[in-house]
């Protein structure tokens, strides 16, 4: 099955491209070629792009890279000026919250 290519401005990445009508219709040779040829395919309604397949290492590679951004995220928070609190404490704090009572821990 061939098919065509279209250019995501937004992303920038060329993909083949089917209607979710064909691609229901196709649905287990779609997957034959997303798990062959590693390529993702874009699924259009009315013309837009809603949807994208792709092969699980591609999913492994995105949730890696996510993973990266909240480690980096995490680390810029800490370097953030203000009181930090250990876990022990938010733990504290939210489970005083989850009881109905808003008595946040006393500053030390």
């Amino acid at each position: 099955m061939t098919l065509p290519t279209t250019s995501l401005p937004e992303i920038s990445v060329e993909m083949p491209q089917i209607t979710i009508t064909e691609a229901s219709q196709h649905f287990s040779d779609l997957i034959a070629n997303i798990t062959t040829k590693k390529q993702r395919t874009l699924i259009t309604q009315s013309g837009h792009g809603v949807a994208v397949l792709l092969p699980l290492e591609d999913l492994a590679l995105l949730q890696k890279l996510e993973d990266m951004l909240d480690y980096q995220e995490a680390i810029e928070a800490l370097d953030e000026p203000g009181e930090n609190i250990s876990l022990e404490e938010l733990k504290k704090e939210l489970g005083s919250l989850q009881d109905g009572v808003c008595n946040p821990a006393p500053n030390v």
